[in-house]
Protein backbone atom coordinates (compact mmCIF):
# COMPACT_ATOMS: atom_id res chain seq x y z
CA UNK A 1 0.00 0.00 0.00
CA UNK A 2 1.17 3.53 -0.69
CA UNK A 3 0.83 6.04 1.85
CA UNK A 4 1.61 9.96 1.35
CA UNK A 5 5.12 10.94 3.08
CA UNK A 6 3.37 14.27 4.51
CA UNK A 7 1.32 11.19 6.54
CA UNK A 8 4.63 9.41 7.71
CA UNK A 9 5.46 10.27 11.52
CA UNK A 10 8.94 10.26 12.17
CA UNK A 11 9.44 10.55 16.08
CA UNK A 12 12.75 11.33 16.53
CA UNK A 13 12.39 11.45 20.49
CA UNK A 14 11.95 7.40 20.57
CA UNK A 15 13.90 6.86 16.88
CA UNK A 16 17.48 4.77 18.04
CA UNK A 17 18.80 5.98 14.60
CA UNK A 18 18.60 10.02 13.89
CA UNK A 19 21.44 10.14 11.23
CA UNK A 20 20.65 9.34 7.68
CA UNK A 21 24.62 9.60 6.96
CA UNK A 22 25.89 9.72 3.22
CA UNK A 23 22.50 8.39 1.26
CA UNK A 24 23.36 9.95 -2.13
CA UNK A 25 24.28 6.41 -3.02
CA UNK A 26 20.65 5.65 -1.89
CA UNK A 27 18.87 7.76 -3.44
CA UNK A 28 20.47 7.02 -6.97
CA UNK A 29 19.70 3.33 -6.52
CA UNK A 30 16.18 4.54 -5.41
CA UNK A 31 16.05 6.62 -8.79
CA UNK A 32 17.43 3.87 -10.89
CA UNK A 33 15.40 1.08 -10.03
CA UNK A 34 12.76 2.07 -7.99
CA UNK A 35 12.37 1.51 -3.73
CA UNK A 36 12.74 -2.56 -3.46
CA UNK A 37 12.33 -2.78 0.08
CA UNK A 38 8.80 -0.78 1.31
CA UNK A 39 9.49 1.44 4.44
CA UNK A 40 7.48 -0.01 7.87
CA UNK A 41 4.99 2.17 9.51
CA UNK A 42 2.33 1.17 12.64
CA UNK A 43 -1.19 1.39 13.06
CA UNK A 44 -0.66 5.15 13.38
CA UNK A 45 1.06 5.60 10.51
CA UNK A 46 4.75 6.06 12.75
CA UNK A 47 7.90 5.03 11.26
CA UNK A 48 9.14 1.96 12.48
CA UNK A 49 11.38 0.85 10.08
CA UNK A 50 13.00 2.99 6.98
CA UNK A 51 14.22 5.71 8.10
CA UNK A 52 17.27 6.15 5.60
CA UNK A 53 14.94 4.82 2.75
CA UNK A 54 12.28 7.68 3.80
CA UNK A 55 14.92 10.13 4.00
CA UNK A 56 15.61 9.22 0.45
CA UNK A 57 12.35 9.33 -1.41
CA UNK A 58 11.66 12.68 0.04
CA UNK A 59 14.94 14.11 -1.14
CA UNK A 60 14.11 12.31 -4.62
CA UNK A 61 11.03 14.77 -4.26
CA UNK A 62 8.66 11.92 -3.82
CA UNK A 63 4.92 12.64 -2.67
CA UNK A 64 4.04 8.97 -1.90
CA UNK A 65 6.05 5.32 -0.62
CA UNK A 66 5.52 2.72 -0.56
CA UNK A 67 4.16 0.96 2.87
CA UNK A 68 4.15 -2.19 5.13
CA UNK A 69 1.78 -1.31 8.43
CA UNK A 70 2.60 -3.71 11.28
CA UNK A 71 0.14 -3.48 13.99
CA UNK A 72 1.98 -3.60 17.21
CA UNK A 73 -0.92 -2.16 19.57
CA UNK A 74 1.27 0.45 21.03
CA UNK A 75 3.57 -1.49 22.59
CA UNK A 76 6.63 0.14 22.70
CA UNK A 77 8.97 -2.67 23.28
CA UNK A 78 7.84 -4.20 19.93
CA UNK A 79 8.52 -0.75 18.10
CA UNK A 80 12.33 -0.33 19.32
CA UNK A 81 12.24 -4.48 18.76
CA UNK A 82 11.26 -4.26 15.28
CA UNK A 83 13.84 -1.05 14.16
CA UNK A 84 16.81 -2.69 16.14
CA UNK A 85 15.93 -6.30 14.21
CA UNK A 86 15.52 -4.57 10.64
CA UNK A 87 19.59 -3.14 11.33
CA UNK A 88 21.32 -5.83 13.51
CA UNK A 89 19.95 -9.28 12.06
CA UNK A 90 21.24 -8.40 8.16
CA UNK A 91 24.04 -10.17 6.44
CA UNK A 92 26.29 -7.99 4.42
CA UNK A 93 28.18 -8.96 1.19
CA UNK A 94 31.35 -10.60 1.40
CA UNK A 95 33.97 -9.96 -0.49
CA UNK A 96 33.63 -13.31 -2.93
CA UNK A 97 30.03 -12.05 -3.46
CA UNK A 98 30.86 -8.60 -4.04
CA UNK A 99 33.47 -9.83 -6.90
CA UNK A 100 31.22 -11.99 -8.36
CA UNK A 101 28.22 -8.99 -8.53
CA UNK A 102 31.29 -7.47 -10.45
CA UNK A 103 31.60 -10.26 -12.80
CA UNK A 104 28.01 -10.53 -13.71
CA UNK A 105 28.11 -6.61 -14.29
CA UNK A 106 30.79 -7.11 -17.11
CA UNK A 107 29.17 -10.42 -18.15
CA UNK A 108 25.98 -8.44 -18.74
CA UNK A 109 27.14 -5.57 -20.18
CA UNK A 110 29.40 -7.27 -22.40
CA UNK A 111 26.35 -9.27 -24.22
CA UNK A 112 24.27 -6.02 -24.18
CA UNK A 113 27.55 -4.75 -26.30
CA UNK A 114 27.17 -7.84 -28.91
CA UNK A 115 30.24 -9.60 -30.73
CA UNK A 116 31.81 -7.45 -33.39
CA UNK A 117 30.56 -9.00 -35.51
CA UNK A 118 26.28 -8.07 -34.41
CA UNK A 119 27.62 -4.40 -33.27
CA UNK A 120 29.47 -4.53 -37.19
CA UNK A 121 25.74 -5.18 -38.44
CA UNK A 122 24.14 -2.58 -36.27
CA UNK A 123 26.47 -0.27 -37.63
CA UNK A 124 26.19 -1.18 -40.96
CA UNK A 125 22.08 -0.36 -40.89
CA UNK A 126 22.57 2.54 -39.69
CA UNK A 127 24.21 3.71 -42.96
CA UNK A 128 21.60 2.65 -44.53
CA UNK A 129 18.69 3.83 -42.05
CA UNK A 130 20.93 7.51 -41.93
CA UNK A 131 22.54 7.10 -39.08
CA UNK A 132 26.45 7.16 -40.31
CA UNK A 133 27.26 9.97 -39.31
CA UNK A 134 26.76 9.08 -35.61
CA UNK A 135 29.01 5.57 -36.13
CA UNK A 136 26.50 4.51 -33.61
CA UNK A 137 22.78 2.50 -33.96
CA UNK A 138 22.38 1.11 -30.40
Amino acid sequence: MKKALSQIVVDEGTRIRKDTGDIAALEQSIARVGLLNPIVVDEKDRLVAGYRRLAACRNLGWREIEVTVVDFAGDALKLLEAEADENLFRKDFTPAEIIAIEKRREEIQRLRRGTPLQRFWRWLKGIFAGDAGTGTTG
